[in-house]
């Protein structure tokens, strides 16, 4: 649809579409009438713009309404969530992933790209390949833009990032690097607040407006959901849960502090703990996936390893719950693989640590790995074109 042409009844016309899809897509399905009645419109006005829609390609109808009794039967309308398209990145410093979804953030297709180095130009340019595939496949007039989740602080406007010890990255203006290549819209934001809003959509929490999504890979980073909006802080800073300094004389984070959660629990540190305790005997560099076989296989070193580590990380939760007390903490990374191990010690501490006015908060293991930032990401890049005066 064209954006107005002038003020009084065409405004009052795109407000009235704006209201209408906004409808539509939270019915998607409906008729007519239905929609007349529940926003106090003439039915006219519903006529009038559904017609726009279908001729655009957000409405489709199905056919009659089934119903008892004599009467005209009401027509059914259904929004078509596939008229429009997302593209939802992460980059992490092996591996970037992908999602392509529908205007309700849910993925028509999801995958990584393997990533031989992470130094900037090379990222620029995996974006920019795998973005103009994207486009030509599913249609570059269609896509309402792409955001990027980068682990990692930015400055203000969220254009560039200042500092990201995961990518080894200082200063890089990636926005500006991208949007002279791209014709879509395009968004940057911090991994693990997208992931947030990914959980927020269509995973653990999903109808909880009240939560802290922590995630435990390489590194360890959370972001803190209050009153249905993510928590960002003064700098966007907000919500460092892996610089809780536990330990004072333990070892050293790459935050220059000793002891920091991210020291003790990130999958580096525990590959160094079960390293350490496997002793001299050990020969090969050990991989994450050599951890989970051996704790498929009930290694004592690996369990002991974990088991200290799950308390760890419920000691830092208290402190998450003891202040902010959220309804539910999601958990996600790689290093919820081991879930079943580290949960019952998780919880234990929660149970032992927290006020009984903050009991029982609810630990999840996210259901999206590893596509929740992807999924944020694309309901990002979805807000900030519905948010538009008129995007349609």
């Amino acid at each position: 649809m064209g954006t107005s042409k002038g003020r009084g009844p065409t405004i009052a016309k795109d407000v009235n579409r704006q209201i209408i899809y906004r409808q539509m897509k939270h019915n998607r399905e409906t008729t007519r009438v239905d929609l007349a009645r529940t926003l106090n419109l003439h039915k006219n006005t519903v006529n009038a713009i559904i017609g726009e829609f279908m001729e655009t390609g957000f409405v489709e109808e199905l056919g009659q309404q089934a119903q008892s009794g004599a009467g005209r039967k009401a027509t059914v309308i259904q929004f078509q969530a596939r008229n429009k398209w997302a593209i939802g990145v992460q980059i992490t410093s092996d591996v970037i992933h992908w999602a392509v979804t529908d205007l309700y953030a849910q993925p028509i297709a999801s995958y990584s790209v393997p990533l031989r180095d992470a130094a900037p130009d090379n990222v620029v340019q995996s974006l920019l390949s795998e973005a103009d595939k994207l486009l030509v496949t599913y249609g570059a007039e269609a896509c309402v833009g792409m955001c990027i989740g980068i682990p990692g602080l930015m400055e203000e406007h969220r254009s560039s990032i200042i500092h990201s010890s995961h990518l080894s990255w200082q200063h890089v203006p990636l926005l500006a690097l991208l949007k002279d290549r791209l014709s879509i819209p395009l968004k940057l934001d911090n991994s693990v607040k997208l992931a947030s809003l990914g959980e927020q959509w269509h995973g653990s929490g999903s109808g909880s407006n009240d939560f802290a999504y922590c995630y435990f890979g390489n590194g360890v980073g959370c972001s803190l959901v209050a009153s249905g909006s993510v928590v960002r802080g003064s700098v966007g800073a907000a919500g460092e849960l892996g610089h809780f300094v536990l330990e004072p004389d333990g070892p050293l984070c790459g935050c220059g502090n000793r002891g920091c959660l991210e020291a003790l629990v990130s999958l580096p540190a525990l590959l160094r703990q079960i390293s350490e305790a496997d002793g001299a005997g050990s020969s090969e560099p050990l991989s994450w996936e050599t951890v989970l076989d051996r704790l498929h296989h009930k290694d004592p070193v690996v369990l002991e390893v974990l088991r200290g580590a799950g308390r760890t990380i419920g000691q830092a939760l208290s402190y998450v719950v003891n202040l902010l007390n959220p309804k539910l903490v999601v958990c996600d990374g790689p290093l919820m693989q081991a879930s079943s191990i580290l949960f019952p010690h998780i919880e234990s501490e929660l149970q032992r640590r927290c006020l009984s006015a903050v009991i029982p908060v609810r630990v999840a293991r996210s259901e999206l790995y590893p596509y929740a930032s992807c999924i944020g990401a694309a309901a990002d890049a979805i807000q900030t074109w519905e948010a538009a005066t008129y995007p349609l």
